[in-house]
C-alpha cells in the first residue's frame, strides 16, 4: 500500500498515481482528452483499501455481482 493521487472526471473516468510511469504526462493527456478534472484528492496509504486484504492474494471473481456480495 502506498499514498496516491486520485483524479476524477464526469462520466466515471478516473486515474490514480499508482502504477503510472510518468503520472504528470499521463495526467496531461487525460486533461487534453477530457478537460479539467472534477475531483483531485490525495489518498493516504491507509485510506480506501479493504481491511485484511493481502496484496499478494489473487481475487478469483467472475463478475460484478460476486464483487458486490
Amino acid at each position: 500500500m502506498e499514498d496516491r493521487i486520485f483524479v476524477g472526471w464526469p462520466g466515471g473516468y478516473f486515474m490514480t498515481s499508482l502504477g503510472c510511469e510518468n503520472f504528470q504526462a499521463e495526467l496531461l493527456t487525460m486533461i487534453d482528452d477530457l478537460g479539467p478534472p472534477s475531483v483531485v484528492e490525495f489518498r493516504p496509504a491507509h485510506s480506501g483499501w479493504t481491511e485484511g486484504f493481502d496484496d499478494d492474494e489473487d481475487l478469483e471473481v467472475d463478475d460484478a455481482t460476486e464483487i458486490a456480495e
